[in-house]
């Protein structure tokens, strides 16, 4: 009978689940403080090989890559504020969930307009800052070790060759951001084209005007992110003031230019880039 009995018990055991294979997870903490607008990476640590994975984030105001479903996500926070990440995971003995609450700062946004008084040198850069949440800024020439802790700048050149200036915005809880435009000076033809304007009639950067030098051609269209034409002059000193060729107002935003042009010294131009329309 004691033998029945052991062997029943064997068997009744057997039958239970086992607990030592459920899954458990936590979510792993980023190293770095969670800023907007830069996607960061959220990891998972699990034990007894969960096989589905399940991420979502309360609100969802963000962007979520490359899916749900993966073992880790990259977030993008749009907005400032604390959210609620959430991971369930699973195998076929049962599931579990993490939680973990996130607080997000607001990034800073590095913008500037980069104009050239003409084309070679000696020249000179005006730089208008139009950063947004910055607690303070500075900029960062190529050709000096000084940093330039101006709202707005002017430099100075004297000789030709190819230089860069940085702005770097500097936002709360270290979420920066950097901005950079390079160009180049010399000593004959050339063309220097702005990569930020606001035609809001302030009399400041109202217009999108090539820096030009020794051109005797010169031809500009500006297309929209759909690839629809809405400008276009074939004047040497033509520019654009930030509305359709109907007169209609075009709206904020990423715009495409295609230039070309021809110098008096034989040299031709085909420049194409992006330019940001803001108010």
């Amino acid at each position: 009978m004691k033998a029945c009995c052991i062997h029943l018990f064997i068997l009744l055991l057997l039958a239970l689940p086992n607990k030592a294979q459920v899954p458990s997870a936590t979510i792993a903490p980023p190293s770095n403080t969670i800023c907007t607008s830069k996607p960061i990476r959220f990891n998972s640590l699990t034990t007894n090989t969960p096989t589905t994975f399940s991420w979502s984030v309360v609100p969802n105001t963000g962007t979520l890559s490359p899916n749900a479903n993966n073992t880790f996500i990259d977030y993008t926070f749009d907005d400032a504020g604390t959210y609620i990440l959430r991971l369930i995971i699973a195998n076929a003995t049962g599931s579990a969930i993490a939680t973990r609450t996130i607080t997000v700062t607001k990034s800073a946004k590095a913008l500037f307009n980069a104009s050239l008084t003409k084309a070679g040198v000696p020249n000179q850069l005006q730089l208008t800052n139009f950063s947004e949440g910055a607690l303070k800024n500075y900029w960062v020439f190529s050709d000096v070790s000084q940093q330039d802790s101006s709202i707005n700048t002017i430099k100075n050149y004297t000789a030709s060759g190819s230089y860069q200036v940085n702005l770097v915005a500097l936002g709360a809880n270290g979420c920066n951001d950097t901005l950079n435009y390079r160009f180049r000076l010399a000593d004959s033809s050339g063309i220097t084209l702005p990569n930020i304007f606001s035609p809001n009639n302030d009399g400041v950067n109202d217009v999108f005007k090539p820096i030009i030098g020794g051109l005797t051609t010169l031809k500009l269209s500006i297309y929209n992110r759909y690839g629809t034409l809405v400008f276009f002059t074939d004047r040497v000193n033509g520019f654009w003031d930030g509305r359709t060729t109907s007169g209609e107002p075009c709206s904020v935003g990423i715009y495409f230019y295609v230039l070309e042009a021809q110098g008096f010294d034989g040299k031709s131009y085909n420049l194409k880039n992006t330019l940001t329309l803001i108010q």
